[in-house]
C-alpha cells in the first residue's frame, strides 16, 4: 500500500508532538503497513522541510518503508499535466508522483489537491483517496478505514 504525503502536513507526522491521526499515519508506514513514495519537487519540499524527515528517510528507504521514485520520470510527467491544465491545485508534481508511482493515498491538508487527486482524469485505476486532517486531528473512523483499504497502489 502506498502513499505520498504533502509537504504542507510534514510537520504533523516528522513534527516533534504529532497529533493522534498524523502519528497513527506515522505508525502505518514504520511498522510497514504501507509505503511513502516520494521524489522530484516534492522530495526536495520535504528534505528542506524536516531534519526529522531526512534521518527517517535514510532508514525508511534502507528498510523498504520509502520508495524514491525516479525524478526524471515524474518531471517528464508533471510538463505533460502542465500542457493539460486540467488540475486546479498548485501541485502537479505530486499528481504526477501518482501517476508514476501508482500511489493512491495522499495525505495532505491542500483542499485543491484534494480535488485533483480524486478526479478520475487525474489518478485512476484505482481512484485516489485523501487522508487529512483538515477536520479532525483526532484518529477518527474514516481515517483508520482509509489506512485499512488494500488498494492504495496501482501496479505500474
Amino acid at each position: 500500500m502506498c502513499a505520498i504525503i504533502d509537504a504542507n502536513v510534514a510537520g504533523e507526522v516528522f513534527g516533534p508532538s504529532p497529533q493522534q491521526a498524523a502519528k497513527k499515519f506515522y505508525d502505518w508506514i514504520n511498522k510497514g503497513s504501507g509505503r511513502l513514495v516520494a521524489g522530484g519537487k516534492l522530495l526536495q519540499e520535504l528534505e528542506s522541510g524536516s531534519q526529522r524527515f531526512n534521518r527517517w528517510a535514510a532508514e525508511a528507504v534502507k528498510f523498504g518503508m520509502m520508495r524514491i521514485v525516479n525524478e526524471a520520470e515524474i518531471n517528464t510527467r508533471t510538463v505533460r499535466l502542465k500542457n493539460q491544465g486540467v488540475y486546479v491545485s498548485d501541485d502537479p508534481h505530486i499528481l504526477a508522483l501518482a501517476q508514476v508511482s501508482g500511489a493512491r493515498l495522499l495525505y495532505s491538508n491542500d483542499s485543491a489537491l484534494h480535488e485533483d487527486f480524486t478526479n478520475k482524469e487525474l489518478v485512476d485505476k484505482p481512484r485516489g483517496k485523501i487522508y487529512s486532517t483538515l477536520r479532525t486531528k483526532n484518529f477518527s473512523r474514516s481515517h483508520r478505514q482509509m489506512l485499512n483499504k488494500g488498494d492504495l497502489c496501482r501496479k505500474v
